[in-house]
């Protein structure tokens, strides 16, 4: 008996670490996507204000 409930606790604690890593690895992801876009939009905005003061000086 206590041989099963130990399979159990291991199946939860190991269930447990894989939903964390597979959070933490959601929250990287995300976090790195909205950083590059940030990034991308920053100099995408700075080549309009370029070509707009060349334009019209």
């Amino acid at each position: 008996m206590s041989e099963e409930n130990q399979t159990a606790a291991d199946d939860q604690t190991t269930g447990s670490a894989e939903l964390k890593d597979a959070q933490t690895s959601a929250l990287v992801t995300a976090s790195t996507f909205i950083i590059f876009s940030a990034i991308y939009w920053f100099f995408q905005i700075q080549s309009v204000r370029e070509l707009l003061e060349l334009a019209y000086g």
